[in-house]
């Protein structure tokens, strides 16, 4: 399979100052040449009409150009190239993005809903069985504090099971694009050397954002400091945080595009986070952030909507103290079960939105559409042959 032409544009140094060269255009039935200004010609070019003297013996020039071969296919592959996958290769709209999203996860449903849930059980098969285990010694009197260490234990590898279907997801809905599916054993060959890149993706965003409450937690005690508990700086005091909370929403859904470039582009972590920062500014990035927050919104919903149901069931059939435990074995079982399905159904369509957000900004500010058609047009010969 041939790997998707998603690499930096043509002359990326690295740096995000730096202007990048537009992908060279593809061939087409006008590129064949023609008279240069100066009236130089190029070599084979002859004049309409113009016949060789009888008896002159030929020369390689004479030969007629071959035509490319995308240009041999059939009228309705041709007619596919502008849309060979789930999305038309042209700037993306809302419907475009979680259309192909949806379609992603239904063409290739066990790299996502399969991949989904390999790696949610592995994950919580054994967050399972020490939650069990450790409720067996936890008294009235360090509840709270065994409740806090084991939500924290299951975040941090729910967390982990995230990062990997992340990275699994955005490699199939790059091979998606073009109109390839990808199965669970060659989107594992092509990700597992990204891994440990995506942990440290996230572990450096991660380290940005503690690094950013402590200096709003500085601010805020600066602020109690020099004015007390007074009126002015409460409403201060108040104000910072709201601020805070935008802006933290906001960075964290322009941070969110940075598992796409350590996947498909094969940058480090630092270099995934300055391209998902580069992509994003501007107007473009309240773009992506209301898209981030709408695909969040309807991930929550569908959560909710098979939550509720299993939760009031498990409490008509064992009791309501199922619901009130946190302990209870019957409710340790539940939510488990509940984070495997919803993980396997939420995680692939927002890891979806992301990777087509990503493709959306590059084709707008760089032209990857153009290196995309190229791809494809060479895809669908190599299927034609």
């Amino acid at each position: 399979m041939t790997q998707p032409p998603f690499g930096p544009p043509p002359g990326d140094t690295g740096r995000g100052d730096q202007p990048s060269t537009p992908p060279p255009i593809p061939p087409g039935p006008m590129s064949a040449p023609g008279p240069q200004p100066g009236g130089q010609q190029p070599a084979g070019w002859q004049q309409p009409g113009w016949q060789r003297p009888p008896g002159e013996q030929a020369t390689w020039q004479d030969a007629p150009p071959q035509p490319a071969q995308w240009q041999q296919l059939p009228p309705e592959q041709l007619a596919r190239l502008h849309q060979p996958g789930v999305i038309p290769l042209r700037p993306l709209t809302l419907g475009d993005i979680f259309g192909g999203s949806l379609q992603t996860m239904r063409r290739n449903p066990e790299a996502t809903i399969g991949m989904g849930l390999i790696v949610q059980t592995v994950v919580l098969l054994p967050s399972l069985l020490l939650t069990l285990l450790a409720t067996r010694s936890v008294t009235s009197i360090d509840e709270i504090g065994a409740g806090l260490i084991l939500a924290m234990v299951a975040g941090l590898l729910s967390g982990l099971s995230s990062i990997a279907l992340t990275g699994m997801i955005v490699h199939v809905v790059g091979e998606a694009v073009l109109g390839d599916r990808a199965g669970l054993g060659s989107t594992w060959a092509a990700v597992r050397g990204r891994l440990l890149a995506l942990v440290g993706t996230v572990l450096l965003i991660g380290v940005l954002f503690v690094l950013a409450l402590t200096i709003l937690g500085v601010a805020i005690v600066g602020i109690i400091a020099g004015l007390g508990e007074s009126g002015a700086g409460i409403a201060l005091v108040v104000l910072l945080i709201l601020v805070a909370v935008v802006g933290f929403v906001w960075a964290a859904c322009r941070l969110s595009l940075a598992p796409a470039p350590v996947v498909l582009e094969r940058v480090g972590p630092w270099r995934g986070i300055t391209r998902a920062w580069q992509l994003t500014k501007g107007g473009q990035g309240w773009r992506v952030v209301g898209i981030t927050i709408l695909a969040g919104l309807v991930t929550g919903i569908l959560a909710a909507i098979i939550q509720l149901p299993v939760a009031a069931v498990v409490a008509t059939v064992i009791g309501p103290e199922s619901l009130t435990n946190p302990f209870h074995p019957a409710s340790l079982v539940t939510d488990h079960l509940l984070q495997l399905v919803v993980g396997a159904l939420t995680i692939p369509f927002t890891a979806g939105v992301t990777a087509l957000l990503y493709l959306d900004q590059r084709i707008r500010r760089e032209g990857l559409d153009v290196s995309l058609v190229r791809a494809a047009q060479e895809r669908a010969s190599a299927r034609s042959r």
